[in-house]
């Protein structure tokens, strides 16, 4: 289940996964999130926690994420993502890597500092064509990559 947060300071967006992520998830919590801040023309500082209640996520649902992605990305100024989960934590790192926006990794009981941050960015130009074609195909790739890993291990 993805479960967004409250009690986030202004722009800042925040979303916990728990249990099993499902495609639906996506289209139930994240999408109208995206769809605001298009609409609106706002920008987006995402926190995303996948704490100690996280099970996994489906295919579907990482495919919803990058159907998502075309839009969010763009709008994004910063993203912080919080586990202490090492297949989360690595995986994160390659694709945040590969991301038009600073992105960040923190251990479950550094939330407070990864809405600091947040908090502290400045307001982003938004991605190029450019900008969106590199975090699309380094992001993918790089997530594929670290899947294998897995698998293999």
């Amino acid at each position: 289940m993805l479960k967004q947060l409250t009690g986030m300071p202004a722009g800042i967006q925040a979303l916990e996964a728990v249990g099993t992520v499902t495609a639906a998830d996506y289209d139930r919590v994240f999408a109208p999130l995206v769809d605001r801040a298009r609409r609106t023309g706002s920008r987006m500082r995402l926190l995303y926690q996948f704490g100690p209640g996280f099970r996994r996520i489906t295919p579907g649902a990482l495919w919803a994420d990058a159907r998502l992605g075309v839009t969010y990305v763009r709008l994004l100024d910063g993203c912080a993502v919080v586990s202490d989960l090492g297949w989360i934590r690595a995986p994160s790192r390659s694709i945040g890597a590969w991301m038009p926006c600073p992105v960040r990794v923190y251990g479950d009981n550094e939330r407070d500092h990864a809405v600091a941050w947040l908090t502290s960015l400045p307001d982003g130009a938004g991605a190029s064509a450019r900008d969106m074609a590199k975090a699309y195909i380094g992001g993918v790739g790089a997530a594929m990559g670290t899947l294998a890993r897995l698998v293999v291990s």
